[in-house]
């Protein structure tokens, strides 16, 4: 069987729907290589990296502008993917938009309706496709991959789509995260670190709430010096007018880093006195899981998927309460028999997210569709 993967969102900086392309194809590659693979890369500055890629997956590269293609594919369905890569049996995007075919079975995955429920707060192709054309897709679409079973209902709720249409296939955890080294003093001053550290990982867009987080956080440091927080990942808009709108105290203690990559990124959460996920809403919240794995205490908001992923194994706050999120921000910070429970604990949760599991789970689904 042959099945085309859309790669594209793994091109750059792979948050979210690239990390899971980039780790969904390596693991489906390793586990079921009696499988052909194809990593579908079309873009007119961007080319992949393949020593990122495992030596069975095949790579077609198209210099076409990412924007173009989206046009033509999200509106028109055109061209097939076939005529792009040749035959396939599967045709499997990432995201909610479909890969047109002429006869592959064709496969979306939802991560997270958020999209349907508040338009305004999302950008760039969210905004401009996933909005307007999310439900055509899903209903085109011979199935719709979920990551997590809160995700199931949104799609059933909000794109309207039968249960039986739809399968749950949760995401895994990298083995590195399992094996953090210790953060040096050299990588921590890179970043301006030079004192126990709060954590976020993640693009810096309205769904992240980092309102909430940075009110916590100026809450925490009025109460000591001791402190600081680290934000990683890149900017989105909306965020200048958050960290306009912040107290100087909390602009002096607060560290802004880039997107990071695998060869720093586990020790940097190894690192953290804990991560803080305030989102409003998660489809899945995969850093929670990586943090864990590094032994590292997670606080969440109790929204969405983020409860039924990372389980007692976390702390939650409500959504949108900076209160409530200092409070067991508090507990993490001045109960190191707390912060060493819920590490192991933790280590112990995200162990049981496996990316072969997610391959498996995936491979069912290619073969039964295939077949």
């Amino acid at each position: 069987m042959r099945i085309v993967l859309d790669f594209r969102p793994a091109l750059r900086q792979s948050t979210g729907v690239g990390t899971y392309a980039h780790n969904l194809i390596s693991a489906l590659a390793e586990s079921f290589p009696e499988d052909s693979y194809t990593a579908f890369i079309a873009s007119w500055r961007d080319r992949v990296n393949r020593s990122l890629l495992p030596d069975g997956v095949e790579v077609t590269d198209w210099k076409i502008p990412v924007r173009a293609l989206d046009w033509t594919w999200n509106r028109w369905q055109w061209p097939s993917v076939e005529r792009l890569v040749g035959t396939v049996d599967i045709a499997h995007s990432p995201s909610p938009m479909l890969l047109p075919a002429r006869r592959a079975r064709t496969i979306i995955t939802v991560h997270d309706c958020y999209f349907m429920r508040h338009p305004e707060d999302v950008f760039g192709p969210v905004r401009r496709d996933y909005v307007p054309l999310a439900r055509r897709a899903a209903e085109v679409a011979d199935a719709v991959v979920v990551v997590s079973e809160t995700t199931a209902v949104e799609v059933e709720d909000l794109l309207g789509i039968g249960r039986n249409k739809i399968y749950v296939t949760p995401l895994g955890v990298r083995q590195e995260f399992f094996q953090a080294p210790a953060a040096n003093c050299t990588l921590l001053r890179k970043h301006g670190i030079d004192r126990p550290f709060l954590l976020f990982v993640g693009t810096r867009e309205k769904r992240k709430d980092l309102g909430t987080l940075l009110k916590a956080f100026d809450e925490l440091s009025a109460e000591s010096d001791d402190l600081q927080l680290l934000l990683v990942g890149p900017d989105a808009p909306g965020w200048r007018e958050t960290w306009a709108n912040t107290s100087d105290r909390v602009r002096q203690r607060t560290r802004i880093a880039p997107y990071q990559s695998m060869e720093t990124l586990p020790a940097i959460y190894g690192a953290a006195t804990a991560l803080v996920m305030p989102s409003r809403w998660e489809g899945f919240g995969l850093t929670g899981l990586e943090a864990m794995a590094t032994g590292t205490p997670v606080i969440a908001s109790e929204v969405g998927s983020l409860p039924e992923v990372l389980g007692s194994a976390a702390l939650f706050a409500p959504a949108e309460d900076s209160a409530a999120m200092a409070q067991q921000c508090r507990q993490v910070l001045h109960d190191t028999t707390l912060a060493t429970q819920l590490g192991n604990k933790g280590r112990e949760h995200a162990a049981s997210f496996r990316w072969s599991r997610t391959a498996e789970r995936t491979n069912e689904l290619y073969h039964r569709l295939g077949g």
